[in-house]
């Protein structure tokens, strides 16, 4: 395939992270023993490391690689609070009322990460406004149209935009309709986690990097967290691993068999000014599809790009393939994108559970926060709030994603069978719309 859509500076490297200066942490030297050892220093781990420290709480976190340098940072920016499963989904698993308050918990955790982003005065480019998602198939818009009353139930103000009317929220006609969200939001992903590992440090705990758990153990009424450079004596461990659970470790194997680590990726194009931005899509924030591994193209933080989320778990060649292939999708829709180039394109790793909803859990007696299913800026950065707040005071209420995570098809293999998983998918909207 020609470099049709790529800039001659195209680059494989996160767009969010260009130019920003290292991240300081100041030198650690981690103690022995903490009141709460966290594994894993993403949104989850971060955002309970603050509310334990606040607490008064003697907090460690231990981050295998260093702060910014795995998934966290390369998502596409979305703090989107639709989750990846339907209530329809959900109702048949677990019951309507749970279903619905999937939904409005997912929704007030978008709302409690802007309101954390303005109290602690958080500079992340965040941005708030409305959300379109476009059904592909006359099908698709006719399962939006029935779903409408649970969802303003749920999400809030939701408008159905019929076909004719399109044109009002994105310049395209290549969608049968869709529906108009008016509170969702997007923010500048790396900004935000170096935030929040500031306010980590700021609020007491000490964050260690290079340094990855092996395994857990209860040691009478707490635990031992056998680490590549000793072990730490905790009374807590939260285990805010997501996709990387299990991997290089002998623990959390059990935990690994209960999620699917799905490859992500995402782009963003030159500049192109804020006038050709308002034009492409007049909604002002993102825009989604209705396939199950969805399309998802926003505009920038500047206002000058575009950020484009797409073709989640299937492999391409190399990233300028995928780059590419993922483009192309909006491209063939958006006429305006007509010879726009891709200057950033790059992967990052998601976890999906067996119902698509992410999990807060105890396993051993070890909590867990696992499995965002492509929700990770919002949903991680709350339930890392719930995990700790719960144990700060056990009778702190439960969140609806508090709940064991279930097991996968074929006794955990789940993930051997992912290429086929992603294809099925495909046929099915494709097929059935």
């Amino acid at each position: 395939m020609s470099d049709l859509f790529l800039s001659s500076d195209f680059t494989t490297e996160p767009y969010w992270t260009e130019g920003l200066p290292p991240l300081h942490l100041g030198a650690a030297s981690p103690p022995p023993a903490a009141d709460v050892v966290i594994i894993g220093g993403g949104f989850a781990g971060l955002s309970a490391a603050i509310t334990l420290a606040r607490g008064g709480r003697y907090v460690l976190v231990l981050e295998a690689a260093s702060i910014g340098a795995g998934a966290a940072a390369r998502a596409a920016g979305s703090l989107g609070h639709v989750p990846k499963a339907s209530l329809t989904d959900l109702a048949a698993a677990y019951g309507t009322d749970t279903a619905h308050e999937v939904y409005r918990e997912a929704r007030a955790a978008r709302t409690f990460v802007e309101q954390f982003i303005r109290d602690n005065r958080i500079d992340c480019d965040l941005r708030v406004g409305s959300r379109f998602v476009a059904a592909h198939s006359p099908r698709a818009f006719e399962r939006q149209k029935a779903a409408l009353p649970a969802l303003r139930d749920t999400l809030g103000e939701v408008e159905l935009v019929e076909r004719s009317q399109v044109h009002t929220v994105i310049e395209s006609d290549a969608f049968h309709g869709g529906v108009r969200i008016d509170n969702s939001a997007t923010l500048q992903p790396a900004l935000f986690l170096r935030a929040l590992a500031r306010l980590a440090i700021a609020a007491g705990a000490v964050i260690v990097e290079g340094t990855r758990a092996l395994d857990v153990r209860r040691t009478g009424r707490g635990f031992e967290v056998l680490a590549e450079d000793g072990a730490f004596r905790a009374n807590d461990v939260i285990l805010a691993t997501n996709a990387d659970t299990g991997i290089g470790t002998v623990g959390f194997q059990s935990l690994r068999r209960r999620l699917i680590p799905m490859p992500a990726y995402a782009l963003v194009t030159e500049e192109l000014g804020e006038d050709v931005v308002r034009r492409i899509l007049p909604v002002g924030g993102p825009v989604s599809d209705t396939y199950k591994i969805i399309h998802y193209i926003a505009p920038c933080m500047d206002g000058r790009r575009f950020v484009v989320s797409s073709r989640a778990g299937r492999e391409d060649r190399n990233l300028q393939t995928k780059a590419q292939r993922m483009f192309q999708y909006f491209a063939d829709r958006f006429p305006g994108l007509a010879g726009v180039k891709v200057s950033h394109c790059w992967k990052g790793t998601f976890a999906v559970t067996a119902d698509w909803i992410p999990h807060l859990g105890v396993e051993d007696g070890v909590r867990y926060i696992l499995g965002c299913c492509g929700t990770g800026i919002p949903m991680s950065t709350f339930l890392g709030f719930q995990a700790a707040s719960r144990i700060l005071d056990p009778r702190h209420p439960r969140s609806v994603f508090e709940r064991p995570l279930p097991p996968l098809p074929f006794m955990g293999a789940g993930s051997l069978f992912l290429p086929l998983a992603v294809r099925a998918y495909d046929l099915r909207d494709r097929l059935l719309g």
